[in-house]
């Protein structure tokens, strides 16, 4: 017989009390953090103030009241305990729901001026790294349970709707952008309840590393979006470089939900095969090439002029070494992503510094391909954080 999750088992009360007095703390902790942001902001909202505080209060209320009425489900199977402490993980997870209700305030008013326009993107920079460290400490202590479960899928999509609503909010990212891959949850919620409301069954979604590793590249670039000295082009073109292969996970992912498209047909995994072959192994060469051409005689000019910007210069000309030669060639993108990135923020964006720029972004999302000399990054790809062989 099954159990409802949600509801306590007999003798769980005490191990429920323990858990609702962690509750109340992180309750406390939220507040303490929205009067923390107002004495921050009080100079630069002004009377805004009270509109920015109101709004965050409102979204705290509505994280908490969901972390609550999740408590019961803290428990290992359907028919166990209700484990009494909550551990590293969930309580990270905790804190990303505490973070993410900083947000919405800020849709009410223009970027603050000064170093307090890097509050937005230093807070959803910390959610982004306790995402990736809760589920690390959660498995390692082998404290997963749908509680934490439920939380890390809830606060990853509200997170994401709020970071690139605020991206859009700020000039950074396309409005289109937030009403595809933005909010493309709560589409794919919404496309649920429509045909349950029909009457017709859904399918489990099967596993993918795919669309793990793409949902990763899409919160990094809601934190970069927010960078007050992220160029909006740039932003741009990652948005169209990252959204593209979102959308057409996410209309794969529909299809299947509904019973559109049978994941186990022969026809679509012949041409799931073929498409994973092309974008993995086949396209990267080229892109690693493309980015030789555009990148490696202006590397060469440079240091026959002996650039003064030599740290630069050498972090570049060693992350294009390791994407020319796959050897840990995702890594070199991630390191020529932020190094060139920043080079082009501060020094002016030209359309070749774009376009090479561009060339990165698609290598650190496909990798480089055929011919790669080492790729252990495929370790972080089909495998989370903290999860055993």
């Amino acid at each position: 017989m099954s159990w409802d999750l949600s509801k306590p088992l007999p003798g769980d009360e005490t191990a429920l009390r323990r858990l609702r007095r962690a509750w109340w703390v992180w309750w406390l902790a939220g507040l303490g953090a929205l009067a923390a942001g107002a004495a921050l902001l009080s100079k630069e909202l002004g009377l805004g103030l009270a509109g920015w505080f109101g709004v965050n209060l409102l979204a705290l209320g509505g994280v908490m009241g969901f972390v609550w009425s999740l408590l019961g489900r803290h428990r290992r199977t359907t028919d166990g305990p209700v484990l009494a402490v909550l551990g590293p993980g969930n309580h990270l997870t905790i804190l990303r729901g505490v973070l993410i209700a900083q947000l919405p305030g800020y849709l009410l008013f223009p970027w603050p001026g000064g170093w307090l326009a890097w509050l937005p993107a230093l807070t959803y920079g910390t959610v982004q790294a306790a995402d990736y460290l809760d589920g690390y400490l959660a498995r390692r202590a082998n404290l997963t349970t749908p509680l934490g479960e439920r939380l890390d899928i809830e606060f990853d999509g509200l997170g994401l709707m709020l970071a690139t609503a605020l991206a859009v909010h700020y000039g950074q990212l396309p409005a289109v952008y937030f009403f595809t891959v933005g909010i493309a949850r709560y589409l794919f919620l919404a496309v649920g309840w429509w045909v349950q409301r029909t009457g017709r069954p859904t399918r489990p979604l099967p596993p993918s590393a795919t669309r793990r590793g793409l949902a990763g590249v899409v919160m990094e670039l809601g934190v970069a979006a927010l960078w007050p000295i992220a160029p909006a082009s740039m932003m741009t073109l990652a948005g169209v470089l990252v959204g593209v292969p979102v959308l057409v996970g996410f209309v794969r992912d529909t299809l299947v939900y509904v019973g559109a498209l049978a994941p186990e047909a022969p026809r679509y995994r012949r041409l799931r095969d073929q498409a994973v072959r092309f974008a993995s192994r086949i396209a990267p060469p080229f892109l690693r090439a493309a980015l030789l051409l555009l990148l490696g005689p202006v590397l060469v000019a440079r240091w026959a002029a002996t650039d003064l910007r030599l740290i630069p210069l050498l972090l570049e000309t060693l992350f294009l070494g390791m994407i020319v030669l796959g050897l840990a060639g995702r890594a070199g993108a991630a390191g020529m992503v932020v190094v060139f990135g920043l080079e082009l923020a501060f020094g002016g964006v030209s359309p070749e510094g774009l376009a090479a720029w561009g060339l990165a972004v698609a290598i650190y999302l496909a990798g480089t391909g055929a011919g790669s000399l080492w790729q252990p990054e495929l370790v972080l790809v089909t495998r989370r954080a903290g999860e055993r062989r």
